[in-house]
């Protein structure tokens, strides 16, 4: 498989100091991206001729920014944003190995024919806006409300994977879930608001902190999927369970909502050093509102909780990462469940005027555990086939395990 790709860019950013503390930013950005994704022939169905994957692709996006950082008094200060930004996609014609066969049930001249006939030319324009409002309470309190519009315009390998054939699909998947992907001409962009409260509590010398940011997002054409039957080229009406399957993406509505902690605190001095607490926690509930079924590839609750020393040159971490197990996952991509499991990190580093040396061990117990976002391990095998009857192929439900006992050290030197 042959892809080539290039990408010439322009940006522009200004910062204009305004009367008082306010600052105005402006700026404009162009890239233009070109890809072609092709597959010479090889034999064994895959072939006499080239098979055009993605033809001549194009995605060019144009845009231009402000924000306003205004002081208006002194203790509140509102940040304002807007973003324009034009995306505009193409491509070209495409065709099968054989265009003139559906060798095997691989529907190649039907898809390319559909493909063909389609106005494959689209043009997104997208805005954003983002509005942030800080006040400093006291000097044991700020907090910043904050409510934004995000907008984005789908990817080449999104819109423009036409072939319905498991073998071409799975070669389109970047999500790496296992399952074989086909694109959709008329995807929307998502758009997605947000609003979210940080409350910044700490003591006055900021020997404490704690921040505490609940949000809630709402998102207008989600980029989805649901699972397509190539024979019909139409949605299944059987769903595939526990096992690889073909999906097309869609729009559809998801809601996510979660709240992000974190927080530190100086807990003694002493001949030994400065020891200190300091730690994370996200916890994050994502639905498919259109289905009712749960989002990929999202985070279980998690969290980690440091116990740091610093003495001298010496900054030291005793580390302990927890995740909780995830079984909130996405029924339509068949996505893996993974257990809960702790680790215990170990982190030295030793600091001169120029030199810096980090070393440390990772999973200092050496637990064998699955990465909730790892997705499905598919390398055992041979590739591009899904759910064969013979074990030499990938097959649904192995999870990709995490990083076992990892030693590491660095040097960094400044001059």
């Amino acid at each position: 498989m042959l892809t080539s790709s290039n990408t010439t860019a322009f940006m522009l950013d200004a910062d204009i100091a305004l009367q008082g503390q306010d600052h105005l930013r402006l700026g404009l950005e162009q890239r233009a991206y070109r890809l072609n994704d092709w597959w010479p022939p090889s034999g064994a169905m895959m072939w006499p001729g080239e098979f055009y994957n993605i033809h001549d692709g194009k995605r060019d996006r144009s845009a231009v920014y402000a924000e306003w950082e205004h002081h208006l008094a002194p203790r509140w200060i509102a940040e304002l944003g807007v973003r324009y930004e034009r995306v505009r996609m193409n491509a070209g014609p495409v065709q099968g190995y054989n265009p003139m066969t559906n060798m095997m049930g691989s529907w190649q001249m039907r898809d390319a024919a559909l493909f063909n006939a389609a106005n494959r030319s689209r043009s997104d324009g997208n805005w954003d806006a983002t509005m942030i409002l800080r006040q400093s309470v006291s000097d044991r309190m700020d907090i910043a409300y904050g409510v934004a519009r995000k907008t984005r315009s789908p990817g080449l390998y999104e819109v423009f994977p036409w072939s319905t054939w498991t073998m071409a699909a799975i070669m389109n998947n970047f999500v790496g879930d296992g399952n074989g992907y086909v694109g959709n001409l008329a995807l929307a962009p998502e758009r997605a608001l947000t609003a979210s409260v940080t409350f910044d509590l700490h003591g006055a010398d900021r020997r404490w902190e704690l921040q505490i940011t609940p949000y809630v997002t709402s998102v207008t054409n989600y980029i989805d999927a649901i699972q397509w039957d190539p024979s019909t080229n139409a949605p299944r009406s059987t769903p595939v369970l526990n096992a690889f399957t073909v999906l097309k993406y869609v729009n559809q509505d998801a809601r996510l909502y979660g709240m992000d902690l974190s927080g530190k605190a100086r807990l003694a001095e002493s001949g030994l050093g400065v020891f200190a607490l300091q730690g994370t926690l996200s916890w994050m509930h994502g639905e498919n509102r259109t289905t009712g079924d749960g989002l990929y590839n999202r985070m279980p609750t998690n969290a980690r909780v440091s116990l740091t020393q610093r003495l001298g040159g010496w900054d030291n971490a005793l580390e302990l990462v927890a995740v909780a197990r995830k079984n909130d996952v996405s029924q339509v991509r068949n996505e893996l469940e993974t257990a809960g499991y702790g680790l215990l990190n170990l982190r030295f580093s030793r600091a001169w005027s120029a030199l810096r040396l980090d070393f440390g061990v990772e999973n200092l117990f050496d637990r064998l555990y699955a990465l909730p976002t790892g997705g499905a391990y598919v390398g055992q095998g041979t590739t591009m086939s899904i759910n064969p009857p013979v074990p030499n192929y990938p097959q649904w439900g192995t999870q990709v395990p995490g990083p076992g006992r990892s030693l590491y050290a660095a040097v960094t030197l400044t001059f």
